[in-house]
């Protein structure tokens, strides 16, 4: 098996498709969260950032209906989600952020994790979407 590596995404073009978006992790935190997952024997072309780009920038413009899509009712019921700082699922699904998104170069696939630090505290939602965004799986963690 190929050992994998990752490629940072600048966090100035991130910033530009994210703006202050609270639903949004900040490109300029740390741990930094945008990057792409290739193989170590591959070289990240101009082309897979665009498509991280693009990526992104979709997943800004449907983030309602793609993190809808990903959330199930019964993680509010998580032992990791404190319940008593959010009054339902369905504000924790309005509340959640997107902690990471990733590029996948193999598949073109993007994964996240949504997270909120209010309620949540260290625990996270991982989430994946096939390269034309059909949710692959979404657990609590």
């Amino acid at each position: 098996m190929e050992m994998m590596e990752t490629m940072d995404i600048n966090a100035y073009m991130v910033k530009d498709i994210i703006g202050d978006s609270q639903r949004f992790n900040s490109p300029f935190s740390k741990p930094y969260s945008y990057y792409i997952v290739h193989k170590k024997s591959e070289t990240i072309s101009n082309i897979s950032v665009q498509i991280y780009l693009e990526k992104l920038k979709y997943m800004y413009q449907n983030i309602d209906i793609l993190i809808q899509q990903a959330f199930k009712p019964e993680f509010y019921d998580f032992y990791g989600v404190h319940q008593n700082f959010i009054p339902s699922s369905e504000e924790m699904c309005h509340q959640l952020v997107i902690e990471s998104f990733v590029l996948y170069l193999n598949d073109y696939s993007i994964g996240c994790y949504l997270s909120n630090s209010q309620f949540m505290f260290g625990h996270f939602i991982d989430c994946l979407w096939s390269d034309s965004w059909n949710l692959i799986y979404s657990w609590i963690c």
